[in-house]
């Protein structure tokens, strides 16, 4: 059976999430499926063989794993109806673009290959017109600081990639089309290449601006802003309907979620004990933790006061109408409100660092709940993922997780001290 040219791009995308452990606890006849068709003779290698060979075939595709975890490849990489869509939805300019780079490709092809031969000047040149397929993703405009975001480019090199192989395929009949073929699948790995550089770079960028905010870390003590929640959510019944966003702020303080997450109709707290609760409604979870959460919506986590006062809380926003179902609406609705309400607090406090927001609650959360539940390990970034809902579609697997750097992001800015205030019952 004969697979396409985007079926195994596909499948070296899907072997790409499969850490070295994850492939030494597979059979050598399922590592043999898994290199059929991407590894030359797969089929006589032994174990360790196999494994070395589908890691090397697969390092591009792990770059950008590494980067874009939360993302399906799969999706990324879409089919040719979709790829239609999007050239005729997303840009208009995208597919005579493609049309234009094609034209110079085939006559880069023509001139390079000259009675059965090929010069050498072959490889720059298509290295060359990969190079400006990368230039037109990152000079394109889009919705992030006007250029396109990362995973968009992704899916805008997908669309290249399937206009030009269908591009080529039109020209089965001619005579330069082996020669096409051939030179097309050069072209997509130097773009491939070249993305992979990218990603490496602005993997490198992301890290140091982590140590960057590591070294500007503000001491912070947890006992007021404790004393604050509990004063709060200790008085729901005698609070007013303009004390919202006091309540809001409390409970985030609290249960670590997203201002979004509290504020839609379709969260749910459910008591467990005194120091956790059931919590439903998790955001932003895309590829294997989206797929995991449709069928695990519900997970524990625990609270910085009594469980039942966040379930009231909760519901207390109901009652006062200060929750939505659309997540987009209660980030427009409610965000410049509870902005204005974190400035106040923050005053309050004396605080002075700028990621003190009701997001910056979240990390100070996560914090504060390493150092009262998980015995204050230094290396916390998988319990922090567990409690925040990052990566569950991984650890349900049982793999390694893939997204550490937005657990390691939550140890950054600041060094919450004062946490003996929270008592474990």
């Amino acid at each position: 059976m004969t697979i396409s040219i985007d079926e195994l791009n596909q499948k070296r995308e899907a072997i790409a999430r499969y850490d070295e452990p994850t492939l030494q606890m597979m059979g050598v006849l399922a590592l043999k499926k898994l290199a059929s068709g991407i590894v030359p003779g797969s089929s006589k290698m032994k174990k360790d063989e196999l494994i070395e060979n589908l890691i090397k075939a697969t390092k591009f595709d792990r770059a950008l794993v590494a980067l874009i975890p939360d993302t399906s490849l799969e999706t990324i990489a879409t089919n040719k109806v979709s790829t239609q869509l999007i050239a005729e939805t997303v840009s208009e300019g995208l597919a005579v673009w493609t049309k234009n780079i094609y034209q110079e490709f085939r006559e880069v092809i023509q001139a390079n290959y000259k009675e059965g031969e090929w010069n050498e000047r072959i490889h720059g040149d298509i290295a060359a017109i990969a190079y400006r397929v990368i230039h037109y993703l990152n000079s394109h405009e889009g919705d992030t600081d006007g250029r396109l975001a990362f995973t968009t480019k992704l899916r805008y090199r997908t669309v290249i990639c399937n206009l030009l192989t269908e591009l080529v395929g039109a020209e089965r009949e001619a005579v330069y089309f082996k020669q096409l073929e051939s030179c097309l699948e050069m072209l997509k790995k130097q773009i491939r290449f070249q993305i992979t550089d990218t990603t490496a770079q602005k993997k490198g960028l992301q890290e140091r601006r982590l140590a960057e905010r590591k070294q500007e870390k503000e001491v912070i003590s947890f006992t007021p802003i404790h004393e604050f929640a509990l004063s709060i959510l200790n008085n729901l019944d005698r609070l007013k309907h303009p004390d919202w966003k006091k309540v809001s702020i409390a409970l985030a303080i609290a249960s670590g979620r997203r201002m979004a997450e509290i504020h839609s109709s379709n969260s749910s707290f459910k008591y467990v004990d005194k120091n956790y609760c059931q919590f439903t409604g998790q955001l932003k979870v895309k590829g294997d933790a989206g797929e995991y959460f449709a069928s695990n919506p519900e997970y524990k986590i625990p609270t910085l006061v009594d469980a039942q006062l966040v379930v009231d809380a909760h519901e207390w926003l109901k009652k006062n109408s200060k929750v939505v179902a659309d997540t987009q609406v209660a980030a427009r609705r409610y965000t410049k409100d509870l902005s204005e309400a974190m400035k106040v607090f923050k005053n309050r406090l004396k605080i002075t660092h700028e990621f003190f927001t009701y997001k910056g609650l979240r990390t100070i959360y996560a914090q504060v709940c390493s150092q009262i539940f998980n015995n204050n390990d230094p290396d916390n970034a998988l319990y922090l993922a567990q409690i925040l809902g990052h990566g569950r579609g991984e650890l349900l697997r049982s793999d390694n997780l893939t997204d550490m750097l937005t657990p390691q992001s939550y140890n950054s800015d600041f060094r919450v001290i004062d946490t003996d205030c929270i008592k474990i019952q």
